[in-house]
């Protein structure tokens, strides 16, 4: 069967088999035909009126609607060219139409991104630090201590993109090997101004990253490089780290105000204050994507390579990272902060 119509026959079977309970998969997989033919057969009789003349074109105004309806909301975005035809039954247009409307207007199915929610309050939160930093100088970035952790895995970890023609997309070349369970470490590190700090790799044994745990392994690491600046350039870093509850329990706070007293005062290290579900504006997020682009050169596919042999490719990833990489990275702050007051505290590219 071409297209969504059905013969009467097929759409007599797709009516009985859905009454006694069989979902639209296993009709569609018993006919032999399509999901979307079979939902697009419930939603009207066996025998559909026949349509008299050729099918309507949408006016502009209809179109109009249309992007209004799909813009309005999510639910209006991932509704298929098919589903939307059958939201507007009574235009009596069919999805080719309403698919060549869209695509004069500029839109095309694409894949989501995927990116953290913002709630109103966190939208405000996001614009008001944008605003209040967007005039800093790149040296005062450069006094920031950034850091964070991150999953890292072999093989690449962006969409890998082959040269096929049609017919060609389970051609053994053309396929990426999917891994169920993925061997993987947790790192962290951190950078300060053009020189990388420490890397650290969260051992199995360490359990899961608690406060406990973070303020055992990370905060003196974050101590010493912070004393290493001071006693190298006789300057006190601006501390940065996410809002992950490892790094704002009350615990680790105690115990990073408790390091460094004696070159940073009674206060200690206090971390600056950093914006919620905002990791667009850290720049050691596109150090990672750095860092893992090295790691999928040396180990280009998803192998189920050994702890230690991914340790060593990942260490040198790391301390491959280099100080005109970082001044890069830095150098992209003011952007960042202008994205984030363009978008109103909303989702930036970065």
């Amino acid at each position: 069967q071409n297209g969504r119509h059905l013969s009467r026959d097929l759409r007599m079977q797709v009516h009985t088999l859905r009454s006694i309970g069989w979902t639209h998969k296993e009709i569609a997989n018993k006919l032999k035909c399509s999901v979307s033919q079979v939902q697009y057969t419930l939603t009207g009789p066996v025998t559909p009126k026949k349509r008299k003349g050729r099918p309507g074109k949408l006016s502009e105004d209809r179109v109009d609607e249309l992007v209004l309806f799909v813009t309005g909301s999510r639910e209006g975005r991932r509704m298929t060219y098919l589903e939307l035809s059958m939201y507007f039954s009574e235009w009596d247009v069919s999805d080719s139409a309403i698919r060549r409307a869209l695509t004069k207007r500029g839109f095309r199915r694409r894949v989501a991104l995927k990116k953290c929610p913002i709630s109103e309050q966190n939208r405000r939160k996001r614009l008001e630090w944008a605003q209040m930093h967007v005039h800093w100088t790149e040296e005062q970035w450069g006094r920031v201590l950034w850091t964070d952790e991150t999953w890292v895995t072999p093989g690449r970890h962006r969409k890998t993109w082959v040269t096929r023609r049609p017919g060609e997309e389970l051609d053994p070349t053309c396929l990426v090997d999917r891994i169920q369970r993925m061997r993987g470490w947790m790192f962290w590190g951190c950078f300060y101004g053009g020189k990388l700090g420490q890397g650290i790799f969260w051992e199995k044994d360490w359990g899961k990253i608690t406060s406990a745990s973070y303020t055992s392994h990370v905060t003196p690491v974050i101590e010493g490089m912070m004393r290493l600046v001071w006693e190298e350039h006789g300057e006190v870093p601006i501390f940065q780290q996410d809002n992950a509850p490892s790094h704002t329990a009350d615990a680790t706070l105690a115990d990073l105000a408790q390091r460094g007293r004696d070159f940073l005062g009674e206060m200690g290290i206090v971390p600056m204050d950093w914006p919620p579900f905002s990791p667009d504006l850290n720049p050691i997020e596109t150090l990672w994507n750095i860092m893992k682009d090295k790691i999928g050169r040396v180990l280009p596919e998803n192998q189920n390579v050994s702890y230690d042999r991914l340790r060593q490719v990942v260490k040198e990833a790391w301390e491959s990272i280099t100080e005109e990489d970082l001044w890069g990275l830095i150098r992209t702050m003011r952007q960042r902060c202008l994205d984030v007051i363009a978008a109103n505290g909303m989702h930036t590219k970065w």
